[in-house]
C-alpha cells in the first residue's frame, strides 16, 4: 500500500487604518512630488499546473501532470525535478499522473514553501523542532527559487511487465524533452534530478542508475527495499552506477523499510559512497507525504540541482 504528500497554504494580508495626521503649519516647507514612479510590488509567487497527455507506445499509457512556479524572470530556465509517485496511484494513468497533486497536495507544499516561515501543521506535525528551525533558516537566507516539477504515471508493473529500461527511454525520448521545448528549462545533466516515494523510490534508483545520462541527482523518499537481499541488490547496484552524482535517502521512523534503508546506509558508507541520510518522524502514509515528504524533496532538489 502507498501514500504520501503535502500541504496548503493561504497568505495574510494585514491593513492597518487609523487617522490623518495633521496638517503641517504654512511655514512648513512642503513636501515635491517625486517624477519617478513607485517601484512595482513583486509579482506573487504561484504555481502554475499543467496536465499533458502523450500516446500510448513504450509500455503502454503516458500521461504527466507538471508543476511550475511562477513568475520566471526572462532569460531565466529552471532545472527539473520528475518526480515519481507510490503504489496507491498506479491504477491509471490519471490517477498516478495526479498522484503529488491530488494525493500528496505537492502544489499547496510548494506554494507554502514560496512563502515561509513554515509551521508544525505544515509537515503534518511530523518535525522536530530543530530540523522545522532548520529549514525556516535555509529559507530565509537562501529564499527557494524553484524547481520544474514533473509527476509521471508509473504503472504498477514497472520493472516487470513494463522494463526499466523502456520506461527510462520514455523520460529520456518524450517527457523531458517535451518540458525542455515548451517550458524554460536547463538541460544539462546536473539540472536534472530524480525522486520518488516508496514504490516511486525504488523505481527512482533504478531508473537513475540504468540511464546515468539523464539524471545528475537522485534522492529517494521511503523507497521500497524491503529485505536483506533488496539491500544487497540496491548496495551493489548504486555502488557500480552512481558515480558522483549526488544521492539522498529518506525514512521515517515508522516507515516499513526504515531498517533496510538503515542498513543501506551502513553498506554504502561502509564502501566510502559518498550520499546523504535522514531519518524524519512519521510513518509510511499519506500524512508524511503531503508533510515532510514533500518538503523534503523540494529543498533538496533546489539546492542541489543548483550546485548545492
Amino acid at each position: 500500500m502507498d501514500r504520501r504528500v503535502f500541504l496548503a497554504s493561504a497568505c495574510t494580508l494585514v491593513a492597518c487604518g487609523g487617522r490623518a495626521p495633521a496638517r503641517p503649519p504654512s511655514s512648513s516647507p512642503r513636501a515635491v512630488a517625486s517624477s519617478t514612479p513607485p517601484p512595482k510590488a513583486a509579482a506573487e509567487r504561484t504555481i502554475e499546473v499543467l496536465d499533458w497527455t502523450f500516446p500510448s507506445e513504450m509500455g503502454g499509457e503516458k500521461r504527466a501532470v507538471v508543476l511550475v512556479p511562477r513568475p520566471i524572470a526572462p532569460g531565466t530556465k529552471l532545472p527539473v525535478l520528475v518526480a515519481l509517485h507510490g503504489l496507491g496511484e498506479t491504477t491509471d494513468p490519471i490517477t498516478g499522473a495526479n498522484g503529488w497533486l491530488r494525493s500528496y497536495a505537492l502544489d499547496h507544499t510548494y506554494e507554502r514553501m514560496l512563502h515561509p516561515p513554515l509551521f508544525p501543521e505544515d509537515f503534518q506535525h511530523l518535525v522536530t523542532s530543530e530540523r522545522l528551525t532548520e529549514i525556516n533558516e535555509s529559507l530565509a537566507a537562501r529564499p527557494l527559487e524553484g524547481v520544474i516539477v514533473a509527476c509521471p504515471y508509473l504503472p504498477k508493473d514497472i520493472g516487470g511487465g513494463t522494463p526499466i529500461e523502456l520506461y527510462a527511454r520514455w523520460l529520456g525520448e518524450r517527457l523531458l524533452p517535451r518540458i525542455r521545448a515548451e517550458l524554460p528549462a536547463q538541460a544539462d545533466l546536473s539540472s536534472t534530478g530524480i525522486d520518488g516515494v516508496s514504490l516511486g523510490g525504488w523505481a527512482a534508483i533504478r531508473i537513475a542508475m540504468t540511464r546515468p545520462d539523464l539524471f545528475g541527482a537522485i534522492g529517494t523518499l521511503q523507497p521500497a527495499i524491503i529485505d536483506a537481499a533488496m539491500v544487497e541488490w540496491a548496495t551493489s547496484l548504486i555502488a557500480q552506477k552512481l558515480g558522483k552524482r549526488p544521492l539522498r535517502i529518506v525514512t521515517s521512523t515508522e516507515d516499513l523499510y526504515r531498517w533496510p534503508l538503515v542498513e543501506l546506509d551502513k553498506r554504502l558508507t561502509a564502501k566510502g559512497i559518498a550520499h546523504e541520510f535522514a531519518l524524519t518522524p512519521g510513518p509510511h502514509d499519506y500524512p508524511w507525504n503531503k508533510g515532510p515528504g514533500g518538503i523534503e524533496m523540494l529543498l533538496w532538489h533546489d539546492r542541489v540541482l543548483r550546485g548545492g
